[in-house]
């Protein structure tokens, strides 16, 4: 009498390999890691802000991230205005994000732009003032277990108030990885 066994365990096995599907979506970043990761590529920003024009900043993990700068200001009757732009561009950028450790690389790149005016009065006493900060670009991201993913970032914070070191004190508003956010500055600059 012939035995069913071998058959029923190579069928078990092909079920299991093909239920085994390696293209699984990637566990997707927690809001915490998508802020956490924000507040890593902003802290390259600004470790970045003394240099002009591209230069190589070394990540908090390892790794490094190409990061290119202008900027501009000037009067216009009554105010004073300044505008800089930044683009960061990681390359196996390892950052510590929660309780992870992610690799980014840049799919394109990450911009901030900063955008502030101020008015003053004729004894150019400060009369009021403004500003608006825009994180866009996208990143990819991989998780020490494979998973990678890539985040897009379109957040903007516009502003009347500002604090001691001159971050803007509007929420950051838009969308990252996929979500709609509302982000406390006080979480991006600590």
């Amino acid at each position: 009498m012939r035995s069913c066994a071998p058959l029923f365990v190579l069928v078990s096995l092909a079920t299991g390999v093909a239920s085994c599907d390696s293209t699984k979506p990637p566990i997707p970043l927690t809001e915490r890691e998508m802020v956490a990761l924000l507040r890593e590529i902003q802290q390259l920003y600004e470790i970045g802000i003394e240099y002009r024009g591209p230069s190589t900043l070394d990540c908090s993990v390892g790794g490094e991230a190409t990061v290119t700068s202008t900027y501009d200001r000037g009067w216009t009757e009554d105010s004073l205005w300044a505008k800089g732009h930044r683009t960061i561009v990681p390359t196996d950028c390892e950052v510590d994000v929660v309780s992870d450790t992610l690799t980014l690389n840049g799919k394109p790149d990450v911009q901030y732009t900063v955008e502030i005016w101020n008015v003053f009065d004729d004894d150019f006493q400060f009369v009021r003032g403004g500003g608006r900060v825009v994180f866009e670009g996208a990143v990819t991201w991989r998780r020490p277990n494979s998973d990678t993913d890539t985040c897009s970032v379109d957040l903007t914070s516009e502003s009347t108030e500002f604090d001691d070191n001159g971050n803007p004190k509007g929420d950051f508003r838009g969308r990252m990885c996929g979500l709609d956010l509302v982000i406390d500055p006080d979480e991006l600059f600590p």
